[in-house]
This record gives structure tokens, sequence and C-alpha cells, in this order.
């Protein structure tokens, strides 16, 4: 069963989390997305996105819902679940004045949930104008919630005064040194930024038909995509050391890989900010084994000839079989049927 991918979106109150989710309703390219926010009182999507209001519930005109989450998060998702058609994706807009981390854990404490779902991104959204201006309790909530982030949004970008964004790093690499940080205005996050490779959009191919269609977008010609093939197959070790160490500006990559130690089925790629992970695809069955990666980062910035030569230093041909209780660990699970 392929699992419903899951974004958290997060940011203290006016960072722009609305504006955000209405630009990803508003261009669904068919999708449909469900939204779960913690208080109707902090949302306001656009009224051409609105089929209907009944009690607590919102139906988007894209044919799913918008639910509220004030009581258990968990409960919710598995309600969602039960409607027909399923959605194609969730985003969770977390409250202002709430831990991402808290709404994270919840997707994980239900097996039920679990086998269902997956979270592929938690992105957090920072107010240009207002963030070094926090202080006592709402600055340490800001804090939490960039912490909580693989992904944090300077936002707003546009209304910045000069040095400030300089500032905001600043304050960003004391409070999460290592983070990935996207500079934005008016919310422009891209898509594939909270979704990764996953669900078929609709019955319409499979993930790894997907990923090589979806890197294709121009967003203002702001960003720029690098895409690699290999049918030689990779070793597990240093295929996931490398994703771990990518330079901070490659902020997406995803994918499908072909890891000699799990021949028979594709591995899902995904990375978001710090987050990396490595799911079960299908089998490849009469599909000739292969490798596809898309990376995303700031234009220009990018070094195709460098990337290309570290994805082709992973080649298992380069890395005999080594002995790693983590990574066996990791490897049982994927190989699982």
């Amino acid at each position: 069963m392929n699992k419903i991918p899951v974004a958290i979106v997060s940011g203290f109150l006016g960072a722009g989390k609305t504006t955000l989710l209405n630009r990803l309703l508003r261009e669904s390219g068919g999708r449909r997305t469900a939204v779960l926010v913690n208080d109707f009182g902090e949302l306001s999507i656009d009224a051409e996105l609105i089929a209907r209001v009944e009690g607590e519930t919102i139906s988007l005109a894209n044919g799913c819902i918008c639910c509220n989450i004030r009581g258990d998060l968990v409960r919710a998702l598995l309600q969602l679940l039960e409607r027909e058609p399923l959605p194609d994706e969730v985003i969770i807009e977390t409250s202002g004045i709430s831990d991402p981390g808290a709404a994270a854990m919840g997707l994980v404490v239900s097996p039920a949930l679990a086998a269902r779902v997956q979270l592929d991104a938690i992105v957090t959204l920072v107010d240009t104008e207002n963030v070094l201006s926090l202080a006592g309790t709402d600055a340490a909530l800001a804090e939490d919630q960039v912490k909580a982030a693989d992904l944090v949004v300077i936002n707003k970008i546009d209304r910045a005064a000069p040095g400030q964004i300089a500032d905001i790093r600043n304050w960003l690499t004391a409070v999460s040194p290592g983070a990935r940080v996207l500079e934005v205005s008016h919310g422009r996050v891209p898509r594939e930024f909270l979704f990764g490779p996953g669900k078929p959009v609709n019955g319409r191919g499979t993930a790894g038909e997907r990923v090589v269609a979806d890197h294709g977008h121009d967003h203002g010609r702001t960003h720029d995509s690098f895409s690699w093939t290999a049918a030689e197959p990779l070793a597990f070790t240093a295929t996931y050391a490398l994703f771990k160490s990518l330079p901070l500006f490659i902020y997406r990559a995803k994918g499908f890989l072909h890891l000699d130690s799990v021949p028979e089925r594709r591995v899902i790629l995904q990375m978001v900010g710090r987050r990396v992970s490595l799911s079960k695809g299908e089998a490849w069955e009469a599909t000739p084994p292969q490798s596809k990666v898309v990376m995303i980062g700031p234009a220009g910035q990018l070094d195709p000839a460098l990337l290309r030569q570290r994805l082709e230093g992973c080649l298992a041909r380069h890395h005999p079989p080594t002995q790693n209780r983590l990574a066996e660990a990791v490897l049982e699970i994927l190989r699982s049927p």
C-alpha cells in the first residue's frame, strides 16, 4: 500500500502560513489535498477555494476537506482516511502558538496511522518583519518551531530592511546550526519542497515516473534542478552518507534508488532540509532496475559535474560489503515484504 504523504506547516503568528496554504490549494494540479488545522479562527481560505461549510468541516473545491484538529490529531487523520476518495496528500497547519514537533509525534504513536501515512516534511515559516522582535515565551516558541523544522522558510523578504536577512540568518544559525534555509516572498515555497515521491496522483503514474516529471517546473527561475540516472546499483551506506552530507543550499532531493543490497525493489528517497528517509518502493518486476534522482537548489549554485561525481562515487563497485549494525537494521526493513 502506498502511504499518503503528510507535510506539517508551522510558524509563529503572522508568518504567512495561510498565504502558503491558499497557494498550494489553488495550484493543486489535480491533487486532492486534505488540510487539517489547529484552529479555524486563524484560517482564512480564499472564498473561491471553498465548496461548502458544514459545522467544523470545510469542503475544498479540489475535492477534499479541511478539518479542525483542536482535539486528537490521530483521530482526525484516521477519520480522514475513511473517506472516499482518499486524499493524494495531507497538509497539517499547526497553530501559530504550537510546537510542530508534537504534531509530528502524533503521526507515529498510532500503528494504524503509521502504516498509512508518511511524514514528508516539517516546514517552518519565519516572519522577516517580526521574528527578531519577539521576546520571552514568544521568542522561545519561535525557536522551538525552527528547531523542529526540516526546512526553515524566511518569508516576506520583499519587506526586509537592509541587513535584516543577514541578521535573521545569524539568529537561525545560533538557534538551529545546520538548518537548511529558503528565502521567499508571499509564501512561494515550491510544492515539491513539501512533498516527495509517493502516492500516485489520482492513479496517474508510479512514484518513479512522477519524480522525474515533477522537477521541471519553472519557479520564477529562482531555483535550478539537477537530474541523475544510473543503471548500476548503488552501495547503501555510501549513498545514505552522501545525502546526509549534501550542501545546505540543496533544499530537496527525491527519487528512487537501485541498491545492491535491495536488488528486488525500488527504494524511495526523500530528502528535505535535514530529513533523509529511505522507504520501500515497488518491485522492479519486468522494469530494468535503475536509480533516478532529482536535486533542487537556488539558481546558479548547483554544480552538476561535482554532484554527478559524488553520486557515481556511491556505485557499489567502488564499495566492498561492510558490516554495520545500523545499516543492516535499515536494510532488513527495506528488504521485508
